[in-house]
């Protein structure tokens, strides 16, 4: 038998990071907060936990902080057994009572949090260096997940992220990182407002589309119709069409299609004088 050392000590990290997540998730939201399950591996750790509504980034952020001033702290990270009870009166965290037996160990970070726990840790908080939160989630009513990373993985992540950052940068040609939000901001609003010009003159275009097709009345037996393929934008130009029709009251019935990406949009419409002597608009 052979113990994979780095891998051991990496999980013992992410470990510890469980803990130090469970107790700042309680100091933050409250004491109701409770563990719902975790899963600790070499490059991340997931945790699961209850809690009566969303958490906010402002909640997370502090959760997140808290996290890392126990490390900064260098808290030594200890582990003793005792009698179950006098583990309870220490305030131990617990949390599956059922599982445990008259004598329990309990790993204590510090000052900050002791919970009774069989895992292995490292010896000292500082160790872990950084902790990421690397996202936030519901995952059933009543109970969210956060993921996250520490040591290596998480100088990595924020890496990542500030290399997706100076790329972000280079296309909007921002040289200092403060001005990103409020240059995307201004790129929004110009879109904003290309997109009520395009609308503007797709409606423009409509109505141009529109012009003499109202006059081309044919006859369908009793009935008077309007069938025409126009070239417009889409439905919406379609039913401004419609409306056209419908306030001219050009012919009993009415039928436009265009074609938008190589598919056929169709309007068919009647007057009301059609439609109480029988016609009927169907559609399969």
């Amino acid at each position: 038998m052979a113990v994979d050392t780095q891998r051991r000590h990496k999980v013992s990290l992410n470990h510890t990071a469980t803990h130090l997540l469970d107790q700042s998730l309680r100091n933050v939201l409250g004491e109701h907060t409770h563990q719902a399950g975790s899963l600790v591996e070499p490059n991340y750790l997931r945790f699961d936990f209850t809690n009566f509504g969303e958490v906010t980034q402002d909640q997370l952020r502090q959760v997140e902080r808290m996290v890392n001033e126990q490390i900064w702290r260098a808290l030594p990270i200890t582990a003793k057994q005792m009698p179950i009870e006098e583990a309870k009166k220490l305030g131990a965290i617990a949390v599956f009572d059922n599982k445990y037996g008259d004598v329990v160990r309990v790993v204590s970070i510090g000052d900050f949090n002791q919970e009774f726990d069989g895992g292995t840790h490292p010896q000292n908080t500082a160790e872990l260096g950084l902790f990421k939160i690397t996202s936030e989630s519901g995952i059933g009513a009543g109970t969210r997940r956060v993921e996250a990373v520490t040591s290596k993985e998480a100088f990595e992540y924020l890496t990542h992220q500030a290399d997706q950052l100076g790329a972000i940068n280079n296309q909007l040609k921002v040289t200092k990182d403060g001005d990103t939000v409020a240059k995307v901001s201004a790129l929004q609003q110009e879109l904003k407002d290309a997109q009520k010009q395009i609308e503007s003159l797709q409606s423009k275009l409509a109505s141009q589309a529109a012009a003499g097709i109202f006059d081309r009345v044919d006859q369908a037996g009793n009935f008077t119709i309007i069938a025409q393929a126009v070239k417009v934008a889409g439905m919406k130009e379609l039913r401004e069409l419609g409306d056209q029709w419908h306030d001219k009251g050009s012919s009993d019935v009415l039928v436009l299609a265009t074609t938008v990406g190589g598919k056929v949009n169709l309007l068919a419409a009647a007057s009301k004088d059609a439609i109480a002597q029988g016609v009927k608009l169907v559609t399969d």
